[in-house]
């Protein structure tokens, strides 16, 4: 295999990722329509991510409440699986043992509790 000379050019091999992008025009000082779309993009969706998790934060206590353990447990368990906020994975968790606690899975229970306290 030989070396190439280029003389300082790149080929690319296609269209840019967004990643790239973003950071050419973040480095370059001007942002484009198209960068701003791309964070517009991302903030709706994070938005979208965060009110999912809130409203299955409430469905899982107002099922806790009306002695549905199993179906509250997955909505718990929902949140925790979608990289939640330090207050919304506490709350999940928290309500997550309580269920274990109320479906009398002592083993799941105290195994989850560990788990929560090594992290």
């Amino acid at each position: 295999m030989r070396m190439q000379k280029r003389y300082g050019k790149i080929e690319t091999g296609g269209e840019f990722t967004e990643k790239e992008i973003i950071r050419a025009e973040r480095n370059s000082g001007v942002v484009s329509s198209k960068v701003r779309e791309i964070q517009m993009q991302n903030y709706l969706r994070k938005k979208e991510l965060k009110e999912r998790r809130e409203n299955d934060l409430r469905e899982g206590l107002r099922l806790y409440k009306n002695a549905k353990y199993e179906e509250a447990l997955e909505k718990f368990e929902s949140v925790l699986g979608t990289k939640p906020e330090p207050d919304e994975a506490a709350v999940a968790s928290y309500n997550v043992a309580c269920c274990y606690s109320k479906l009398n899975q002592v083993y799941m229970f105290v195994h989850f509790t560990n788990c929560m306290c090594c992290i």
